[in-house]
Protein backbone atom coordinates (compact mmCIF):
# COMPACT_ATOMS: atom_id res chain seq x y z
CA UNK A 1 0.00 0.00 0.00
CA UNK A 2 1.58 3.20 -0.71
CA UNK A 3 2.07 6.26 1.47
CA UNK A 4 -1.29 8.40 -0.28
CA UNK A 5 -3.44 5.41 0.26
CA UNK A 6 -2.45 4.46 3.68
CA UNK A 7 -3.84 8.86 4.40
CA UNK A 8 -6.69 8.18 2.54
CA UNK A 9 -7.58 5.47 4.78
CA UNK A 10 -6.05 7.42 8.19
CA UNK A 11 -9.11 10.29 7.07
CA UNK A 12 -11.63 8.00 6.32
CA UNK A 13 -11.50 6.11 10.20
CA UNK A 14 -10.78 9.38 11.57
CA UNK A 15 -14.15 10.78 9.69
CA UNK A 16 -16.14 7.43 10.78
CA UNK A 17 -14.65 7.79 14.57
CA UNK A 18 -16.00 11.63 14.75
CA UNK A 19 -19.30 10.98 13.49
CA UNK A 20 -20.00 8.23 16.13
CA UNK A 21 -18.42 10.41 18.82
CA UNK A 22 -20.87 13.39 17.92
CA UNK A 23 -24.14 10.74 17.26
CA UNK A 24 -26.89 11.81 18.99
CA UNK A 25 -27.59 9.33 22.25
CA UNK A 26 -30.46 9.18 24.48
CA UNK A 27 -34.24 9.24 23.86
CA UNK A 28 -35.16 8.13 20.61
CA UNK A 29 -37.06 10.73 17.82
CA UNK A 30 -39.83 7.97 18.01
CA UNK A 31 -40.32 8.53 21.83
CA UNK A 32 -39.76 12.19 21.89
CA UNK A 33 -42.42 12.44 18.81
CA UNK A 34 -45.30 10.02 21.41
CA UNK A 35 -44.07 12.41 24.41
CA UNK A 36 -47.35 14.60 25.03
CA UNK A 37 -46.65 18.16 26.90
CA UNK A 38 -48.68 18.59 30.24
CA UNK A 39 -51.86 20.77 30.13
CA UNK A 40 -51.13 24.01 32.22
CA UNK A 41 -53.97 24.30 34.18
CA UNK A 42 -53.35 27.48 35.78
CA UNK A 43 -53.70 28.86 32.65
CA UNK A 44 -56.49 28.02 31.41
CA UNK A 45 -58.40 28.53 34.67
CA UNK A 46 -56.92 32.07 34.13
CA UNK A 47 -58.39 32.03 30.73
CA UNK A 48 -61.77 30.98 31.83
CA UNK A 49 -62.16 32.99 34.86
CA UNK A 50 -64.84 31.06 36.64
CA UNK A 51 -67.02 32.19 39.59
CA UNK A 52 -66.13 30.83 43.20
CA UNK A 53 -68.21 27.61 43.56
CA UNK A 54 -70.74 27.10 46.15
CA UNK A 55 -70.19 25.17 48.97
CA UNK A 56 -70.93 24.46 52.48
CA UNK A 57 -68.91 26.02 55.64
CA UNK A 58 -70.37 23.67 58.28
CA UNK A 59 -67.53 21.20 59.19
CA UNK A 60 -70.11 18.27 58.98
CA UNK A 61 -73.09 19.39 56.80
CA UNK A 62 -76.19 18.59 58.21
CA UNK A 63 -78.50 19.67 55.46
CA UNK A 64 -80.66 17.24 53.97
CA UNK A 65 -80.10 17.73 50.46
CA UNK A 66 -78.98 15.05 48.45
CA UNK A 67 -76.22 16.51 47.80
CA UNK A 68 -74.69 17.52 51.31
CA UNK A 69 -71.53 16.65 52.15
CA UNK A 70 -70.57 15.32 48.43
CA UNK A 71 -67.14 16.58 47.78
CA UNK A 72 -65.80 17.57 44.05
CA UNK A 73 -62.99 19.74 42.68
CA UNK A 74 -63.72 23.66 41.93
CA UNK A 75 -62.74 24.34 38.45
CA UNK A 76 -62.12 27.73 39.18
CA UNK A 77 -59.11 27.30 41.60
CA UNK A 78 -58.32 23.59 42.09
CA UNK A 79 -59.42 23.49 45.43
CA UNK A 80 -61.65 20.41 46.76
CA UNK A 81 -64.96 21.73 48.32
CA UNK A 82 -67.80 19.86 49.93
CA UNK A 83 -71.44 21.24 48.53
CA UNK A 84 -74.49 21.88 50.63
CA UNK A 85 -78.09 21.58 49.91
CA UNK A 86 -80.16 23.09 47.24
CA UNK A 87 -82.00 24.62 45.23
CA UNK A 88 -79.69 24.35 42.97
CA UNK A 89 -79.86 23.16 39.03
CA UNK A 90 -77.29 20.15 38.34
CA UNK A 91 -75.86 20.09 34.69
CA UNK A 92 -73.80 17.24 33.37
CA UNK A 93 -72.07 18.19 30.53
CA UNK A 94 -69.02 17.02 28.71
CA UNK A 95 -66.31 19.18 25.96
CA UNK A 96 -67.63 16.35 23.31
CA UNK A 97 -70.74 16.97 23.70
CA UNK A 98 -72.61 18.65 20.76
CA UNK A 99 -76.03 19.67 21.99
CA UNK A 100 -74.08 21.15 25.56
CA UNK A 101 -72.14 23.77 23.36
CA UNK A 102 -76.05 25.12 22.89
CA UNK A 103 -77.11 24.31 26.93
CA UNK A 104 -74.08 26.07 28.01
CA UNK A 105 -75.10 29.64 27.11
CA UNK A 106 -78.73 28.95 27.81
CA UNK A 107 -77.91 27.87 31.22
CA UNK A 108 -75.67 31.06 31.68
CA UNK A 109 -78.87 33.40 30.52
CA UNK A 110 -81.19 31.86 32.34
CA UNK A 111 -78.88 32.15 35.64
CA UNK A 112 -78.53 35.57 35.36
CA UNK A 113 -82.03 36.44 35.55
CA UNK A 114 -84.13 37.87 38.58
CA UNK A 115 -85.20 34.87 40.94
CA UNK A 116 -83.52 32.39 39.22
CA UNK A 117 -81.85 29.41 41.24
CA UNK A 118 -78.20 28.48 41.41
CA UNK A 119 -77.30 26.68 38.30
CA UNK A 120 -74.21 24.19 38.80
CA UNK A 121 -72.10 22.54 35.70
CA UNK A 122 -70.85 19.11 36.84
CA UNK A 123 -67.77 17.21 34.63
CA UNK A 124 -67.01 13.99 35.16
CA UNK A 125 -64.15 12.21 33.53
CA UNK A 126 -66.07 10.72 30.20
CA UNK A 127 -63.64 10.53 27.50
CA UNK A 128 -62.39 13.93 28.79
CA UNK A 129 -60.19 15.92 30.99
CA UNK A 130 -60.37 19.11 33.38
CA UNK A 131 -57.87 20.53 30.71
CA UNK A 132 -60.31 20.13 28.02
CA UNK A 133 -63.57 21.05 30.28
CA UNK A 134 -61.38 24.41 30.92
CA UNK A 135 -60.50 25.22 27.62
CA UNK A 136 -64.31 25.23 26.14
CA UNK A 137 -65.66 26.99 29.14
CA UNK A 138 -63.21 30.04 28.33
CA UNK A 139 -63.68 29.75 24.57
CA UNK A 140 -67.54 29.91 24.89
CA UNK A 141 -67.12 32.89 27.81
CA UNK A 142 -69.43 30.51 30.45
CA UNK A 143 -69.19 32.17 33.46
CA UNK A 144 -70.91 29.55 35.65
CA UNK A 145 -69.86 27.71 39.04
CA UNK A 146 -68.39 24.38 37.60
CA UNK A 147 -67.06 21.53 39.65
CA UNK A 148 -64.80 17.97 38.33
CA UNK A 149 -65.95 15.02 39.72
CA UNK A 150 -63.57 12.28 39.06
CA UNK A 151 -65.12 10.00 41.25
CA UNK A 152 -68.67 10.55 39.92
CA UNK A 153 -69.47 11.26 42.99
CA UNK A 154 -72.16 14.05 42.22
CA UNK A 155 -73.86 11.73 39.20
CA UNK A 156 -73.93 8.39 41.38
CA UNK A 157 -75.71 10.54 44.49
CA UNK A 158 -78.68 11.92 41.70
CA UNK A 159 -78.24 8.35 39.86
CA UNK A 160 -77.35 10.09 36.84
CA UNK A 161 -77.45 7.46 33.87
CA UNK A 162 -74.58 7.14 30.97
CA UNK A 163 -76.06 10.22 28.52
CA UNK A 164 -75.14 13.80 28.02
CA UNK A 165 -75.97 16.57 28.73
CA UNK A 166 -78.31 15.77 31.52
CA UNK A 167 -79.97 18.00 34.39
CA UNK A 168 -81.34 17.76 37.70
CA UNK A 169 -83.43 20.58 39.69
CA UNK A 170 -82.73 19.73 43.06
CA UNK A 171 -85.20 21.06 46.21
CA UNK A 172 -83.25 22.70 49.06
CA UNK A 173 -84.18 19.65 51.27
CA UNK A 174 -86.06 17.53 48.82
CA UNK A 175 -85.07 14.88 46.39
CA UNK A 176 -83.40 15.39 42.95
CA UNK A 177 -86.05 15.33 39.92
CA UNK A 178 -84.37 14.57 36.24
CA UNK A 179 -85.42 16.93 33.55
CA UNK A 180 -86.63 14.87 31.39
CA UNK A 181 -88.13 17.37 28.46
CA UNK A 182 -86.45 18.97 27.03
CA UNK A 183 -83.51 16.59 26.12
CA UNK A 184 -81.14 19.22 26.07
CA UNK A 185 -82.19 23.13 26.58
CA UNK A 186 -81.58 25.45 23.83
CA UNK A 187 -82.93 28.45 25.75
CA UNK A 188 -83.31 30.46 28.95
CA UNK A 189 -86.58 30.29 28.32
CA UNK A 190 -86.77 26.43 28.20
CA UNK A 191 -84.57 26.37 31.61
CA UNK A 192 -86.66 28.67 33.24
CA UNK A 193 -89.85 26.76 31.93
CA UNK A 194 -88.64 23.47 33.74
CA UNK A 195 -87.39 25.07 36.98
CA UNK A 196 -91.10 26.23 37.45
CA UNK A 197 -92.46 23.14 36.28
CA UNK A 198 -90.52 21.02 39.33
CA UNK A 199 -91.61 24.20 41.39
CA UNK A 200 -95.36 23.11 40.96
CA UNK A 201 -94.93 19.17 41.20
CA UNK A 202 -95.60 18.55 37.67
CA UNK A 203 -91.82 17.13 36.60
CA UNK A 204 -91.43 13.37 37.55
CA UNK A 205 -87.89 12.58 38.99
Amino acid sequence: MTVRWRWILVVVVLLVATAIAVWPRGQSSTQADLAVPTPDLNALRQTAALPACPQSHEPRPTGKGVLAGVKVTCMADGSEITLGGGPMLVNFWEPWCVPCRTELPALQEYAARPGAIPVLLVEIPSQSDQAGGLDLLGSLKIKLPSVWDPNASVANALGKPNVFPVTYVVAADGPAKRVATPAFFETADQVEQAVRQYANGSVTG
